[in-house]
C-alpha cells in the first residue's frame, strides 16, 4: 500500500507521469512482493518489469532476502540501494553476502541503511515498516522537496487509515517523524571482505 501511495503522490505532481507494476509471489506463507515503480516526464503506456541494469533505486525491506535473491541485478551504475537491517552502520558491511558487496563496489552504488524495525517498534507499529521505508525513499531520491514529500506521505496515511483508526494514523505519523534521524549513509569499503554465500 505504501508503494501504491508513492506512485499516487508522484503522479499527482505537475510534469510527472507514474506507474506501478507489482509482481506477487505465488506462495501464501512468507511470500514476497517486488514493486517496479516508474516515473518521469514522458507518458508511460505499458506495464512491465524494470530491466536489468536500469533501476536507479532498490529497496530491500527484509535483510534475509539479500542471500536468497539477486536483488541488485537490476541496479544501474551509481544507483541508490536502501537496506532495512538490524545491524548497526558499523557492522552492516560484514553482514552482506559476497556477491552483494561485489555489486556495490562494481556498480558504485550509494548505500543507505536503516533499522526500520526499531523505528516501527518505538512508534508502536510492531513490525509494520512500509511507511518508514517510503519516507526513506522520498528523502533519499529527492524526487520532491523533503518537507513536501513528508507532508504528502502523512496525507496519504490519513487517506489510507483514517477511516479505520485514528490511533493507526497517529502511530504512522510518529514513525514518519522519527525515521530520518535513523537513516544513515554507508561508506562502502573498496574491497570485498564477506564470505557469506548466496543460498
Amino acid at each position: 500500500s505504501a508503494n501504491k501511495n508513492s506512485i499516487k503522490i508522484i503522479g499527482e505532481q505537475d510534469g510527472f507521469y507514474a506507474q506501478g507494476h507489482f509482481v506477487y509471489d505465488s506462495k501464501k506463507s512468507g511470500a514476497i512482493t517486488v514493486s517496479h515503480l516508474r516515473f518521469g516526464a514522458e507518458p508511460i503506456h505499458s506495464a512491465y518489469e524494470i530491466q536489468d541494469n536500469r533501476a536507479n533505486f532498490i529497496g530491500c525491506h527484509q535483510p534475509g532476502f539479500l542471500s536468497q535473491y539477486p536483488m541488485l541485478e537490476k541496479a544501474a551504475q551509481q544507483a541508490v540501494f536502501l537496506i532495512n537491517t538490524t545491524a548497526s552502520i558499523d557492522e552492516v558491511w560484514e553482514t552482506l553476502p559476497t556477491s552483494v558487496q561485489q555489486t556495490i563496489i562494481g556498480k558504485q552504488l550509494k548505500v543507505y541503511v536503516i533499522d526500520a524495525y526499531k523505528v516501527a517498534q518505538a512508534a508502536g507499529l510492531g513490525k509494520r515498516i512500509n511507511t518508514i521505508m517510503q519516507t526513506c525513499f522520498f528523502a533519499i531520491s529527492g524526487i520532491l522537496p523533503q518537507d513536501e514529500a513528508i507532508e504528502q506521505i502523512k496525507a496519504a496515511v490519513h487517506k489510507t487509515y483514517g477511516h479505520h483508526s485514528k490511533r493507526i494514523v497517529d502511530l504512522n505519523i510518529k514513525a514518519i517523524d522519527s525515521t530520518l534521524a535513523q537513516l544513515y549513509a554507508l561508506e562502502a569499503p573498496a574491497r570485498i571482505s564477506s564470505r557469506i554465500p548466496m543460498r
